[in-house]
């Protein structure tokens, strides 16, 4: 009888022993796919990474974009401002520059009334702001004495477009 117990338990033994192989063997299965299945995510994410760096790089582009369209935009009103403000039988511009928002005029006018009323049109446009003379002097020219001056401003879209 101790013999049988002995083989039972032993049988016992052997039986708890297949199993946790079969466990082993299952878990070394299920780990093996999940490691194949783990890499099939990480070529899928290593793609959206890299898409979601090409739409930064796309979005920065566009932002460049509108800026640009925006900057453009505001040019031209700004010469069209300029264009419609200046009063063409007392006042002629010489020069005209625009480095980011800086605005610079260069021009000569019949007196200091016409640059004075100049300088508060462009004040009221709402594309200019900040306008300043930065140089007055008188020179002659055709035999005539004429106020030379340098008027200096920004400019900007206005806060409604």
């Amino acid at each position: 009888m101790g013999v049988g117990v002995i083989v039972f338990v032993l049988a016992g033994l052997l039986i708890t022993e297949l199993l946790q192989l079969n466990t082993i063997n299952k878990l070394k299965e299920e780990d093996q796919r999940l490691v194949a299945e783990k890499q099939q995510y990480t070529k899928i994410l290593a793609e959206i990474k890299k898409m979601e760096e090409e739409k930064k790089i796309l979005l920065t582009r566009i932002d460049v974009i509108k800026q640009l369209k925006q900057s453009s935009s505001l040019t031209v009103h700004v010469l069209d401002e300029i264009a419609k403000l200046t009063p063409t039988n007392r006042m002629w511009l010489k020069s005209l520059s625009q480095v980011g928002s800086q605005l610079n005029l260069t021009g000569m006018a019949l007196d200091e009334q016409t640059v004075a009323k100049y300088m508060e049109d462009l004040e009221n446009s709402q594309y200019i702001q900040g306008v300043g003379l930065t140089k007055a002097t008188m020179e002659i020219y055709a035999e005539r004495s004429l106020k030379l001056f340098t008027i200096s401003s920004q400019v900007a879209m206005p806060d409604n477009k």
